[in-house]
């Protein structure tokens, strides 16, 4: 049997895409392509020399918007709810940090992500790409660098939100 780019099998052998990624498609002429963060995501860091934080991580077509775009159409689907339901986490994270100025205590709860995330990628909530993502933004917070959470990743976690809620409105 002939598996779509999503993972789904194509039960008719004539087509490439399956029936969702047909539909998704459907009048654009676009074939979805796989979903995966960009090879130099994160490489180096989220500032750039002089200490701001990097465009592409936050821009119109840069790494949130492309991101945002890609859980749309990821398998399994990736709802306003879920995407919410982390950010949340992260935002509670941050106002904790306001009203303590602990970060190492808020560290360990950026941790906790790790295995709310685990958990719900093993259960096929969510799509990959979005364990991925992540995964491998807590890895990149440095435990004495709140700016690290508080200028990079809260900032870039709030545009994928953002850009998803733009791309899709209703999901």
């Amino acid at each position: 049997m002939k598996k779509c780019k999503c993972g789904k099998t194509i039960n008719n052998p004539k087509y490439d895409l399956c029936y969702d990624c047909s539909k998704k498609t459907r009048g654009t002429g676009a074939v979805p392509q796989p979903s995966k963060l960009p090879d130099d995501y994160l490489a180096g860091g989220y500032f750039d020399e002089q200490g701001n934080l990097r465009e592409r991580y936050i821009a119109k077509d840069g790494d949130a918007d492309i991101i945002a775009k890609q859980l749309g159409w990821a398998r399994p689907a990736m709802t306003n709810h879920q995407l919410r339901r982390f950010y949340g986490h992260v935002r509670a994270a941050a106002n904790r940090l306001d009203m303590t100025e602990n970060f190492s205590a808020v560290y360990i709860n950026l941790k906790k992500l790790d295995p709310f995330v685990s958990e719900a990628k093993g259960k096929g909530k969510i799509p990959d790409l979005f364990y991925d993502f992540v995964i491998k933004n807590i890895k990149v917070i440095r435990p004495d660098h709140k700016e690290d959470f508080t200028k990079g990743f809260l900032e870039h976690f709030q545009a994928v939100v953002a850009f998803f809620t733009f791309h899709y409105p209703k999901k």
